[in-house]
C-alpha cells in the first residue's frame, strides 16, 4: 500500500511540475552544477536583468507554459540568474553575456555547447531546446572553438568559420572581426566578401563596435565603397554614428578623456542631417553625457548650462511643430509599405512617435539634464535653474509623466514638499492613462511618491 501511494505521489508530483512550466532550480550555481553531474543532464540557464522588458515577457508569457515545461524540464537542469546579482555576475562574465535575455546551454561540467538570445515565440523557444540537444552531440562545441582561438587567430579560414559559429549562437564577433581584418591586405578589406561580412557584423545588435578600432577606421576611410552595400550614405553614416555612441559610453565608463576627444572629432565628421532621430544633435550633449558618467559635476554643469540656455530654452513651439509635421509626412509616405498584418498598436505608437519626434527629443534632453542636477547637486541656485529648465519641458508636454516626475523631484529637493507631492500625483495619474511608450511607468512614480510623503530622500547625494 505504501509503495502504491509512493508511486501515485510521484506521478502527481511529475504532472504538477509539468503543469507549472519550466521548473527553475533555486540553489547556488555550485549546487546546480553538482545536481547536473549527479543526474548527468545538461543545464539550461536563462540570464536576465531586472530592467529587461523582453526578459519579463519570457518569464511571464513563455516559461510558465505546459508545453515549454515539458520540453525543458525533461531534458535540462534549469536555472535562472540575474546578470547583475550574486552568481549571475560570475556566469555572465564567464560566458560573455552582453545582451538580455541570453540562454546558455551547458554540459554537466559547465562547458558551453550552445547559446541563444532574445525574446521569442513559444514554438521557436521549444525548437531552441531541440537545436540545443542536437548541438550537445556536436563533435566541436563552441567552447572547443574558444580554446583554439588564441592559437589559430592568424588562420583566416579558421577565423571565418569561428565567427560563423559564434554568430549562429548569438555571440558577439566585435573582437574576432577586428582580428580577422588585421590578417587582410588593404585591398582585401574592401572586397565583396569583406563588405558582406561587415554588413552581417553590423546587423547584429550584440556586436558593440567602437571608433578606436580597425573596423571603424577601415569603414570611415573607404565610405564610398561601402555606400552601395548599405543602400545609402545616410544609412552608413548612421552606422558610423552608432560606433561613436558606443565609444562615448566607453569613454565615460573608463574616464578616458582622450577617447572623448576622438569621439567629438568623429562626430564632427558626420553630416548632422544623417543622424537618426532622438540622438545627440549638439556637441554639448556629448560632453554632458561623458561628465554625467564620470561624475565631474563642475564640467557637467558648464556644458549642461550652455546647452540648456543656448538651445533648449530658445527653441520655440512653432519650430517644433514644423519639424514634427515634416517628420510625420516622411512616416506617412513609408507607412503604406508596412505589411497588412502589422500590429495596430505598434503602428499607433509609431504614428505618435513621428508626429511628436522633435517635441519628445527636446523634452528628453531637458529631462536628462534636470534629472542629473536633481540627483547629484545640492546648490540651491543650480537647482532653481534646473527647475526653470524642467518647467520648459512641461510647456511642450504638460501631461507627460516623465516631465512631471522630474519637475516634482526638483520641487521636493528645494523643500517644496506639498507642491512636489501634488505634481508627483499628477505624474501618477498621467502614467495610469498613458497609451504610449514615451511616458514614465507608474511603478517608479509610486515609489517616489511614497518617499515624498514619508519625508525621505529621493536623490543620491
Amino acid at each position: 500500500m505504501k509503495k502504491q501511494l509512493f508511486i501515485i505521489s510521484a506521478l502527481l508530483f511529475s504532472l504538477f511540475a509539468f503543469s507549472q512550466g519550466i521548473q527553475f532550480e533555486h540553489g547556488t550555481w555550485k549546487e546546480v552544477l553538482q545536481k547536473a553531474q549527479q543526474t548527468n543532464k545538461p543545464i539550461f540557464i536563462d540570464v536576465y536583468t531586472s530592467w529587461c522588458g523582453p526578459c519579463r515577457m519570457m518569464s511571464q508569457n513563455v516559461f510558465p507554459l505546459v508545453e515549454v515545461g515539458k520540453a525543458y524540464n525533461t531534458n535540462f537542469i534549469c536555472y535562472q540568474v540575474d546578470a547583475e546579482k550574486g552568481d549571475g555576475i560570475e556566469i555572465a562574465g564567464k560566458y560573455e553575456v552582453k545582451t538580455f535575455p541570453t540562454y546558455l546551454f551547458l554540459k554537466a561540467d559547465g562547458e558551453r555547447f550552445y547559446n541563444a538570445l532574445g525574446a521569442m515565440e513559444t514554438t521557436n523557444f521549444i525548437t531552441l531546446s531541440n537545436k540545443a540537444l542536437t548541438a550537445l552531440n556536436d563533435s566541436k562545441p563552441i567552447d572547443v572553438w574558444e580554446k583554439e582561438y588564441s592559437t589559430r587567430k592568424n588562420d583566416t579560414i579558421f577565423m571565418i568559420n569561428y565567427m560563423k559559429k559564434r554568430s549562429d549562437q548569438g555571440l558577439s564577433n566585435s573582437q574576432q572581426f577586428e582580428d580577422y581584418l588585421k590578417l587582410l591586405s588593404e585591398r582585401e578589406r574592401t572586397s565583396p566578401t569583406s563588405l558582406d561580412m561587415y554588413y552581417t557584423l553590423c546587423s547584429k545588435r550584440n556586436n558593440i563596435l567602437k571608433i578606436n578600432s580597425l573596423t571603424y577606421t577601415n569603414l570611415q576611410k573607404n565610405k564610398g565603397l561601402f555606400y552601395n552595400r548599405w543602400g545609402s550614405q545616410a544609412a552608413l553614416d548612421q552606422l558610423l554614428f552608432s560606433y561613436i555612441l558606443n565609444s562615448l559610453n566607453e569613454a565615460g565608463t573608463t574616464k578616458n578623456k582622450q577617447l572623448l576627444d576622438s569621439v567629438v572629432t568623429a562626430y564632427d565628421s558626420i553630416p548632422k542631417k544623417h543622424l537618426p532621430p532622438m540622438t545627440f544633435l549638439y556637441r554639448d550633449e556629448l560632453y554632458t553625457s561623458y561628465y554625467a558618467k564620470t561624475g565631474e559635476m563642475k564640467y557637467y554643469m558648464e556644458y549642461a548650462t550652455r546647452f540648456c540656455n543656448n538651445y533648449l530654452m530658445k527653441v520655440t513651439n512653432d519650430t517644433i511643430v514644423q519639424k514634427d509635421k515634416a517628420n510625420f509626412q516622411i512616416f506617412k509616405k513609408g507607412e503604406k509599405e508596412y505589411p497588412a498584418n502589422t500590429d495596430s498598436s505598434l503602428l499607433a505608437q509609431m504614428r505618435y512617435y513621428f508626429a511628436n519626434m522633435e517635441r519628445i527629443r527636446v523634452c528628453q534632453s531637458i529631462m536628462n539634464v534636470a534629472w542629473v542636477v536633481q540627483q547629484e547637486i545640492s546648490d540651491k541656485k543650480t537647482l532653481q535653474n534646473a527647475l526653470i529648465w524642467s518647467k520648459r519641458s512641461l510647456e511642450f508636454m504638460p501631461e507627460n509623466s516623465g516631465c512631471l516626475n522630474v519637475y516634482a523631484n526638483l520641487l521636493y529637493k528645494l523643500g517644496k514638499q506639498k507642491l512636489a507631492i501634488a505634481k508627483e500625483e499628477e505624474a501618477l495619474m498621467s502614467a495610469n492613462k498613458a497609451e504610449n511608450i514615451f511616458q514614465m511607468k507608474r511603478k517608479g512614480i509610486e515609489q517616489t511618491l511614497t518617499k515624498m510623503k514619508a519625508g525621505e530622500k529621493t536623490w543620491k547625494n
